[in-house]
């Protein structure tokens, strides 16, 4: 198996990961950090939650690999990074290393870059429900040349972090709606409970279909960064075959549940 096969092998099984598919978001991130920092050959790679009241993004879980644990507490706040914090909310992708004098980054490379020792640091943005949500970043101790592979394994991260939140969302509203239709009678009873499956059903739709066709879109942006490898393409291409077999099967579910409901 080449090099590119094994990180792309290890970011796609997290689309399997029990902690994802029951909304633990915690344990999912967890989960989660360490693989994007392995893959992408990083010192360090972090989750950041954006926290719009007070418009900084607050570290939540990280992981590097001197210390090979997780780690929080860390803030990148408007104080400190006005001009920064402005470029984590308006760039999807951000790169930027520590001799870097341009108005966007000089205050992101000084203050945090080189009094953290560090060389290189990206980011990508997470978005839930059409709002910003948070940044994946990593960094490294040296220059980074910064490749197309790095860019799928961060996008294919926020991607599954905002899955992983949406499951969560979901549990909380399926409580406080069996709570709620608990204590109604008759003809409204009856009217929630076919609101509540036509809301299974779009939930259904959204997390067990999106799951497979968001690991096929990775599978389809890997072959392509690796269309010269032979090797690599027939695995990467096997891998394709299986999740679409897993797409069909979720469909099958869907309809099965349509008809007996």
């Amino acid at each position: 198996m080449s090099q590119n096969t094994h990180k792309a092998d290890a970011i796609l099984k997290l689309t399997r990961s029990e902690a994802l598919q029951g909304g633990k978001f915690k344990d999912f991130v967890t989960e989660l950090i360490p693989v994007v920092c392995k893959s992408t050959s990083a010192h360090r790679a972090s989750f950041w939650l954006y926290r719009s009241e007070k418009d900084e993004f607050e570290g939540i879980q990280s992981f590097d690999t001197e210390s090979n644990r997780p780690s929080s507490g860390v803030a990148i706040d408007k104080p400190n990074f006005p001009t920064f914090i402005e470029q984590l909310k308006a760039k999807q992708f951000i790169y930027v290393e520590s001799n870097d004098d341009s108005t966007e980054f000089e205050e992101f490379a000084i203050d945090y870059l080189l009094k953290n020792r560090l060389r290189s640091w990206a980011c990508i943005q997470v978005w839930n429900d059409n709002r910003l949500f948070g940044i994946l970043s990593v960094e490294w101790q040296a220059k980074k040349d910064f490749t197309d592979q790095d860019k799928l394994i961060l996008l294919t991260g926020a991607s599954m972090i905002s899955q992983c939140y949406d499951a969560l969302l979901r549990l909380k509203e399926d409580f406080l709606h069996r709570n709620e239709v608990s204590s109604l009678k008759g003809e409204e009873k009856e009217k929630e409970k076919l609101a509540r499956k036509l809301s299974d059903h779009a939930f259904y739709t959204s997390h067990s279909i999106r799951h497979p066709l968001s690991t096929i879109l990775a599978l389809i942006d890997l072959i392509k960064l690796n269309w010269e490898s032979r090797e690599t393409y027939e695995e990467l291409l096997q891998q394709l075959k299986i999740e679409t077999m897993n797409l069909d099967d979720a469909i099958r579910v869907m309809t099965a549940k349509i008809e007996l409901d």
